[in-house]
């Protein structure tokens, strides 16, 4: 039996390794581009979100920013270059000459563009038997809630998703344009890790699918 368990468990791993919470829903490119594709020569990768979620921004940006550093690419986040406040109340001016000053010529932004909850209630089928509970699992963006079992009586539990809508636009420094626009659903992830590590992975893996970096 333990060595059932232990070839059991690199196993699930590997499937669980597998899953993705973030799937590309919509993907757009110049078409233009594809004949001639950019050749940017640093990359710096901007989160659009509200003071709230600075934490999920920095992580965003480290995640993607890395993704793109993995495949070959000079890339920055805007945290790292301009603190967490860059282009807060900046024109379109100096915000070109910003970029310009630290010889960036392709920008990256992400967006939050919707976020929602459902919860729903679900019936327990097992063959527990009376006084016992099924042992539930904390999860810090979503929660499973497990009631304890009464005698004679099957429970159930409720399950809150959250899922989040972000979209991400690749523009042209020099030409001033936007060249490639992707948006990605995120459905429950277990943890933020989880979410940033696979929304990035699903940009990267478009990116080159497009052939948009070249």
């Amino acid at each position: 039996m333990k060595k059932l368990m232990l070839v059991m468990v690199p196993l699930t791993m590997l499937v669980l390794a597998g899953c993705s919470s973030s799937k590309i829903t919509s993907s757009w490119n110049d078409k233009n581009q594809i004949d001639n594709t950019a050749q940017f020569k640093k990359i710096l990768v901007v989160g659009l979100f509200d003071e709230k979620n600075r934490p999920l921004r920095m992580q965003m940006e480290e995640q993607l920013a890395q993704q793109l550093r993995n495949e070959g690419y000079d890339a920055v986040t805007s945290v790292s270059i301009y603190g967490p406040k860059s282009f807060e109340n900046v024109s379109e001016e100096k915000a070109l000459k910003m970029v310009n000053d630290n010889n960036i010529d392709g920008v990256i932004t992400i967006g939050l563009v919707d976020k929602t909850k459902d919860r729903t209630y679900v019936p327990d089928n097992n063959n527990w038997g009376p006084g016992y509970y099924r042992p539930y699992a904390f999860r810090p963006w979503g929660y499973y809630y497990r009631p304890y079992y009464m005698p004679g009586f099957r429970g159930g539990h409720y399950e809150t998703n959250i899922n989040y809508m972000f979209e991400t636009n690749l523009y042209s420094v020099n030409d001033k344009k936007l060249i490639y626009s992707v948006q990605t659903r995120s459905n429950d992830p277990s943890t933020m890790g989880t979410l940033t590590y696979d929304y990035s992975r699903s940009v990267m893996k478009d990116l080159k699918k497009n052939n948009v970096l070249g």
